[in-house]
């Protein structure tokens, strides 16, 4: 007998016993539908965070913060400077041509006024190239330029959501608002940012739709006398750059603090690689538990078969007394056992699927299907019936043909 007459003999016994082979099939759908849902939840949560992270700049963004485990006494702070400095940005900039983009910026809560309405959030000092290391553009008006921050102009660029609360359905652009005794004039809104990560109705990037900006040079001159930089952030074009540039950067800023490593860089390409490990962990952690499912079903099919051999055993003596072989017994016997689990996982895999959206809706949580995950479960269901199927194919293929032909 060939393996298509093996497949043949499995389907026709299937069907005429359907009642008995649905109930083997319990364990392994129930488990494929786990390994499904589980996978395509982690699968989700993934794509989610690495989509936030590109609406917070991309893998190619970088940042500058000053280490917090460092404490300076008053005369080293005033050596050290635990901050950065404009120097300290020129310098990069001359010796690491890498970057390609660089955004210094200072932030202070300070009260913008139009008529009677007041508006208190951070106002940000920043550099043209703050659009593009962001990847947050204006989308009325324009933006900061470098003449703005050359001649410290007195120009701002509003966050939707405090032009709403400033002007609400006003045409805010060319309008004048003060800020510390300071008229500015409105020359642009930044388009909205929005990020859901689950059905609360809550945007994770609201906190960037109420930031507003000036010219880094006018913060400077005009209204906080001071120019620590407690923030830098900038941008590579290329990926392969990114740590040895984090390392030069690094290096650079430990040169410039006489050998005191005061500032660490971080990259969004390490917190992709963080994410992408989490992944990982949690795609093997629910694996073994959707793996639990399949192996309780996989006993069910062994002692099932075990059950099928004891009623078909003058069939065997019968089929071994006209000319079947051993290896005929064994594979007819395990075709059966991987066709049960087979069709259990297919089965599991298509109620799986039906059932994301009310997983993802109950939840409030995306879910995200690829074809790796379909691959894995079937291959996961598939083996289960190889593993448990094998041993009563053979004790049936070792059954004496004598004694099975006797058997009553």
């Amino acid at each position: 007998m060939n393996l298509l007459e093996s497949i043949q003999v499995g389907i026709k016994d299937l069907w005429l016993r359907k009642i008995r082979s649905l109930i083997t099939m319990i364990g392994i759908i129930l488990g494929t539908m786990s390994i499904i849902a589980v996978l395509s939840l982690v699968q989700g949560g993934k794509e989610r965070s690495i989509n936030f992270m590109k609406e917070r700049g991309g893998v190619l963004k970088m940042s500058v913060y000053p280490r917090e485990e460092f404490e300076l006494d008053i005369k080293d702070s005033q050596r050290y400077k635990k901050y950065l400095t404009i120097e300290d940005i020129e310098y990069i900039k001359r010796k690491v041509p890498e970057i390609h983009y660089f955004n210094p910026q200072i932030r202070k809560g300070l009260d913008i006024i139009y008529k009677d309405r007041k508006y208190n959030h951070s106002l940000n000092g920043i550099f043209t190239d703050y659009q593009y290391v962001e990847e947050f553009y204006v989308d009325k008006g324009r933006f900061i330029t470098s003449l703005d921050n050359k001649k410290a102009n007195n120009v701002i660029v509003l966050g939707t959501s405090a032009k709403k609360e400033l002007f609400g359905n006003e045409n805010a652009i060319g309008k004048k608002v003060i800020i510390k005794g300071q008229t500015f004039e409105v020359v642009g809104i930044m388009e909205k940012k929005e990020f859901y990560f689950g059905g609360f109705g809550h945007n994770a990037l609201e906190w960037m739709n109420r930031w507003n900006y000036i010219p880094y040079k006018t913060m400077v001159k005009k209204l906080i006398n001071e120019e620590a930089i407690w923030d830098f952030n900038f941008k590579l074009d290329n990926l392969e750059d990114v740590m040895p540039v984090k390392e030069k950067v690094e290096q650079i800023l430990t040169n410039r603090r006489y050998g005191k490593n005061l500032f660490e860089v971080r990259t969004n390409q390490e917190r992709l690689e963080e994410i992408q490990k989490s992944s990982a962990q949690f795609q093997i952690i629910f694996l073994l538990v959707g793996g639990i499912s399949l192996i309780v079903g996989g006993i069910v099919i062994m002692n099932i078969m075990f059950a099928s051999i004891g009623e078909r055993t003058r069939e065997i003596g019968i089929r071994t007394a006209v000319g079947a072989r051993r290896r005929d017994i064994l594979m007819q016997f395990l075709v059966q056992t991987v066709l049960i689990s087979a069709i259990g996982g297919i089965i599991g895999i298509l109620l799986g699927l039906s059932l994301l959206g009310f997983l993802a809706k109950f939840l409030s949580s995306p879910t995200a299907v690829s074809s790796s995950m379909i691959y894995i479960a079937l291959f996961c269901s598939s083996g289960i019936g190889i593993i448990f199927g094998i041993i009563p194919a053979i004790r049936a293929s070792r059954l004496d043909p004598v004694k099975a032909l006797r058997y009553e």
